[in-house]
């Protein structure tokens, strides 16, 4: 273990044991053996160790959800669950959450900017899987939803706590996912929303279009075998996007000789590439 891996580790168990703010740098040289300086060396201040701790632990959350995805089909219900559950159980493990909650009110700006990105980056990924696996007829809605699950989420977990409350934490998380999937079924009766979400696809964003392009491309690659032909079609659409001038008449005409290729006909397959249709075609008629 190097220097760095000990003071981080040391760092986490005094936070746990101690508490954060009864934790001094000075408790945290001492218990890991290194001098004043070696600490420096790495954190400025206590508060950019939080925000260095947070982040790998929000790394190794973005990497396990990502590769369920790999695994398994984007539009799974059961998936997305377990992606929503991986965030859940890695905090869990890492005793990350009052870590999480503290730092809010840390007067660090590198952390709060931190923060704050990575609040809107979760919303927005929520928002994204709540529209792959339910469909476009809540992507107006989709934001409504995301807030409302994880600000409940957050809520009901720290109220948990704070009257010591002897309940299952993933009990709290299954109950949330079923009202998760009551309120979906509202809102496709009702036409209300208070933050209309701009997706990829449907927003006049053009860099978010073709970031979502490229996403859905790779997830095809590596999906499975494909022809020559397909592979072909594909890097074609790739280069296409690198330009400075994006032909999106020729990028519609590419998706289409997809469509009728091979491994259109797989279902998986199929729903990502009639996306990536609405995708490139909205952007052909802006």
């Amino acid at each position: 273990m190097s220097k760095k891996e000990k003071i981080i580790e040391v760092a986490k168990q005094l936070f746990r044991t101690k508490g954060y703010h009864d934790t001094s740098i000075q408790d945290i040289l001492e218990q890991a053996k290194v001098s004043k300086g070696t600490f420096y060396n790495y954190f400025s201040t206590k508060s950019q160790l939080i925000l260095y701790i947070i982040r790998k632990v929000d790394e190794k959350v973005e990497e396990q959800q990502n590769m369920l995805l790999l695994e398994g089909n984007l539009y799974d219900k059961q998936l997305f669950y377990s992606q929503l559950r991986v965030k859940h159980s890695i905090y869990g493990t890492e005793k990350i959450s009052e870590l999480y909650n503290i730092s809010l009110g840390e007067n660090d700006e590198g952390l709060q900017k931190y923060m704050t990105e990575s609040h809107y980056k979760e919303l927005n990924w929520l928002a994204r899987r709540l529209i792959d696996v339910y469909g476009n007829e809540i992507e107006e809605s989709a934001m409504d939803l995301s807030t409302h699950f994880i600000g409940g989420l957050g809520y009901q977990f720290r109220y948990s706590d704070q009257i010591k409350l002897n309940i299952n934490s993933s009990d709290i998380l299954d109950y949330n996912i079923l009202r998760l999937e009551n309120n979906i079924e509202i809102t496709k009766r009702t036409n209300q929303v208070l933050f209309p979400y701009k997706s990829p696809h449907s927003a006049d964003n053009q860099e978010m279009a073709i970031r979502k392009i490229r996403e859905l491309l790779d997830k095809i690659v590596h999906y499975g075998e494909l022809s020559l032909e397909e592979k072909e079609i594909i890097s074609f659409i790739l280069d296409e996007t690198q330009s400075s001038y994006i032909r999106w008449g020729v990028c519609e005409g590419a998706i289409r000789q997809l469509q009728i290729l091979p491994s259109s006909s797989q279902l998986r397959y199929k729903q990502i590439i009639d996306e990536l249709f609405n995708i490139i075609n909205t952007q052909k008629n802006m």
